[in-house]
Formats: structure tokens, sequence, C-alpha cells
């Protein structure tokens, strides 16, 4: 009984070192954000969208194929309906900004095995989902008129939690760096973000109570491997 167990043990650890040991990673990070909500429904790349975001990640490495990773975000979300070419935008003529801090908690899966420092396992594409809590505080005007308390949906703050997803790849540099790049969604739980209120005013509908509002945060992660666990706990003692 014992020799099996350990002999299970043994083929357990050996598979596990075979395709990937545990590893922390930790790094900064710095891209671009943008908003898509009422203001700006379906742009990604354009005038007037897209601002700088920056930030760190830690990232944990299970094995080859899995890790969880940590994020704290800073930017600035912006939108004006002036830049958008609809029809409707250009008669409501509304805009926002507001500072947006993020922490958020993924997990990814690497399509290809993956390992700092080992030149066969050196690149992959890689998926993540996860969610993200943040903090904004917007400011909005509409047709040149700043909304101000009960003109809007909600007080001066406000925070709240989103659905993260989105595709990555990354490489290796040396035997200590990583460089990935991602492109993650945030669908939010809320539509406030643009500070618009959800009601009408005359014929227009400033809001949309019923379509919350997304952020989107692509850019360049460079991290540096901290640890590898060592050999298989198991095992130390023999």
């Amino acid at each position: 009984m014992i020799r099996n167990v350990l002999i299970g043990l043994f083929t357990l650890c050996s598979t596990q070192l075979s395709y990937g040991q545990k590893s922390a990673e930790l790094g900064p990070t710095a891209g671009r954000a943008y908003y898509l909500g009422e203001i700006n429904p379906e742009t990604h790349v354009g005038r007037g969208v897209g601002s700088l975001s920056y930030g760190a990640v830690f990232r944990y490495n299970l094995n080859e194929r899995w890790a969880l990773k940590l994020n704290a975000n800073r930017t600035r979300l912006s939108a004006e309906d002036e830049a958008m070419d609809l029809e409707f935008n250009q008669a409501r003529l509304a805009e926002f900004e507001t500072r947006l801090t993020e922490i958020t908690a993924n997990i990814e899966f690497n399509f290809l095995p993956y390992r700092i420092g080992i030149k066969e396992r050196s690149f992959s594409p890689y998926l993540f989902t996860g969610f993200s809590y943040y903090w904004f505080n917007p400011s909005s005007n509409i047709g040149g008129i700043e909304l101000e308390g009960d003109q809007r949906d909600q007080g001066e703050r406000g925070n709240g939690l989103a659905f993260v997803f989105g595709p990555g790849i990354k490489t290796n540099i040396g035997r200590k760096f990583s460089l990935a790049f991602e492109w993650g969604f945030r669908k939010t739980s809320t539509d406030e973000l643009d500070g618009l209120p959800n009601r009408f005013d005359e014929l227009l509908e400033l809001g949309k109570d019923y379509d919350n509002d997304w952020y989107v945060i692509s850019g360049l992660m460079l991290t540096f491997k901290l640890t590898d666990e060592g050999p298989c706990p198991a095992m130390t003692n023999f």
C-alpha cells in the first residue's frame, strides 16, 4: 500500500515538474484604455478614443498552462458625441471624462506550454478571465452644460464590479523577463460610468439603464521572475 502511494506521488510530481514548476512574476504595465457606452457605442480606434493607462501586475504560474494574475491599473476615460459619426450623437452633444482605478483578479490559460527562461517554452498566446473592482468619478456635460447633483444618476464618486475577459500573447526576454501584450474587456455592473442620466430630454434619450457601460484596457506587461518552487515536497526526504 505504502509503496503504491509513493509510486503515485513520484509519478504525479515527475509529471508536474516535466511541464511546469510554480513561479512568481512582478512588473509594470502600460497601455491604452477607452470607454464603450452611450457616447461611444462601437468605436475602438479613432479620434478622441483612448488614453494612457499604467499600473502593475503580479502573476503566479501554477504550471506551464495555468496562471493566476493580479493587476492594479490607473487611467482616464473620456468620450464626446462630437467625435462620433452618428446623427444621434451630433444632436445630443454630450461628453464626459473620469479618472478610473481598478484592481483585477484573473486566471490565464496558455495555449502552448510556457515557462520563463526555457527556450523551448518561450512563447504562447493565452486567454484570461476574471473580475475587476473599480472606482470612478465622472464629470459630464450635455451641450456644454455641466451635469451636477440630481441631474446625474449618481453621487460624485462611484464604484462597482466588472467581468473581465480577453486574449493575450507572451514571450521570454532572456532567462528572467517576460513580455506580454493583452487586450482586456471589462463589462461593468453600472450604466453610470459616463455620468449621463437615464432619462429623456425632449426627444433625446440621454442614457440607457438597460445597457451597462464597458471599458477596455490593452497594453504591455514587462515582468521579472521572482521565484521558482523547488522539487515536489513529497520527495524532499528521499
